[in-house]
């Protein structure tokens, strides 16, 4: 694999030009949509390889916030108003990094990577006591800004407020709790609102229960390929948390049935898949 032919193949891919940089939210729905996923901004490794939608403001690869300027708080603005709107997820849903993810690709996110019961999930130790309470207290009482879940959850002081966010954390990574959009809540920063991912994006969370795990992995899988064009086996199980053991045979299906092809320890998208 000639990595730095590829590398020209996705900024053209991307559309990664002065001419042709995001600008509204419009704009910017589309970029998600055309691309299934899309992280706020780019990680600096590039391990885990997606187009940024920062990087798409600014018309140009390897964007990174070096002082914040008009584009940076245009796309913060969006990280809330675009889930509000309900037009795409926002959260960190893969790997842990803030990510935007269409609402045709939620389903199959959500039905390989999230936890369908909470309590049940919480009973077999999959989900940790401080996260499960600040999954009741949204069920419980409902959508909430940060520092109101916070304190309605019962986690005070600055320990308090550390193992908040790690809850959090982890709901997200698990696809049950998601951003929908920001208040006012007294201080400098609007406070990101929260709501269960059943409630606010309902229909695509009861389309994820009629999918099974393998078929929701076979396409993400898929739908990542044609966007990055290719990637290495790691990047797809840390993605997707998919074990490395399952992890073959299922590209070995993929394989076979023409969505992708193997070359030289690389994944590469088939020219003819389509999601």
């Amino acid at each position: 694999m000639d990595t730095r032919l590829l590398e020209r193949q996705r900024l053209a891919h991307y559309q990664l030009a002065t001419s042709k940089r995001v600008s509204t939210p419009a704009d910017a729905t589309r970029y998600i949509n055309r691309f299934g996923f899309c992280w706020l901004f780019a990680p600096r490794d590039r391990k885990l390889e997606l187009p940024s939608l920062f990087e798409a403001v600014k018309g140009k690869r390897d964007a990174h916030i070096e002082d914040w300027d008009a584009d940076s708080d245009r796309v913060w603005t969006w990280k809330n108003d675009l889930p509000a709107a309900r037009r795409v997820y926002y959260g960190k849903a893969l790997a842990g990094k803030p990510v935007f993810i269409s609402l045709k690709m939620l389903p199959y996110v959500i039905a390989a990577l999230g936890v369908e019961d909470a309590a049940q999930a919480y009973s077999h130790g999959a989900l940790s006591y401080d996260a499960k309470r600040v999954y009741d207290c949204l069920k419980q009482l409902g959508a909430q800004p940060t520092q109101t879940l916070k304190r309605n959850a019962g986690f005070i002081g600055k320990e308090g407020n550390a193992r908040y966010h790690r809850a959090l954390d982890e709901l997200q990574t698990k696809l049950l709790v998601a951003a929908m959009g920001a208040t006012n809540e007294g201080a400098a920063w609007p406070s990101q609102i929260f709501d269960l991912v059943a409630h606010w994006f309902e229909s695509e969370t009861r389309h994820a229960k009629t999918l099974d795990v393998q078929t929701a992995r076979g396409a993400l899988i898929e739908r990542y390929l044609k966007t990055v064009l290719a990637a290495s086996p790691d990047a797809l199980a840390r993605l997707f948390q998919i074990p490395r053991p399952e992890l073959k045979p299922l590209l070995d299906e993929l394989a076979q049935a023409k969505k992708l092809r193997v070359q030289d320890s690389w994944v590469v998208a088939h020219r003819k898949s389509a999601i």
